[in-house]
């Protein structure tokens, strides 16, 4: 698992908040389109908190078996979710193309932790200026020429981060280790007990 720092997308600064919390674009003028994408970024990134805190406690024998899975076993699975993140970082934000080809192998866990939590803020950060519609150019991993709003990229990005931590959670069982709730609705949640002390939701 060890390896040099993984190629990143630069991405701008983050572009604030308005008194009101709605995200301020790049001319500081409130952009209240993104309110319903933001939550989601920050929910992805909840979640791969709480899937790399589980793999802590497995072994680097644990981290490489190949459990049959897409991607081989747990290693693998992660490093093909962090190479996409990267990939459509750089896509999202309009910076050159990045194929899996371009990416080292994953660093120590500890240390990858702290890449992409940091990916996935500027990510969020760069978003908060863009609107929902706003088409972005790119090339796909064939090198074609694609176009996407913004919105679809990120809800692909949050579908598709969803998916392989669902099948990370499979390989941890098979390992016989606890496995994270990476639910969604267990995010809002956690969102209303925050804003609602006291306040507890149906099971």
């Amino acid at each position: 698992m060890m390896g040099r720092r993984l190629h990143e997308p630069s991405l701008a600064a983050g572009t604030g908040r308005g008194k009101d919390g709605l995200a301020k674009n790049r001319q500081g003028v409130e952009n209240d389109g993104m309110d319903d994408l933001l939550p989601l970024l920050d929910y992805t990134a909840w979640a791969t908190e709480r899937v790399l805190a589980a793999l802590a406690p497995l072994t680097l024998e644990e981290l490489a078996h190949d459990l049959n899975g897409s991607h081989g076993g747990v290693a693998g699975t992660l490093g093909h979710l962090y190479g996409s993140d990267v990939i459509w970082t750089a896509r999202l934000c309009s910076q050159p193309a990045v194929s899996f080809s371009d990416l080292p192998e994953l660093p120590r866990l500890h240390r990858l932790e702290v890449q992409w939590l940091a990916l996935q803020t500027g990510r969020r950060n760069f978003v908060a200026g863009l609107a929902p519609e706003q088409m972005i150019v790119y090339a796909n991993l064939k090198g074609e020429t694609q176009h996407s709003a913004v919105d679809e990229i990120v809800r692909h990005l949050v579908s598709h981060g969803a998916y392989h931590r669902g099948q990370i959670v499979t390989l941890l069982r098979q390992l016989g280790h606890a496995a994270p709730n990476t639910d969604l609705i267990a995010f809002y949640r956690l969102q209303i007990d925050k804003a609602l002390p006291g306040f507890q939701g149906a099971g």
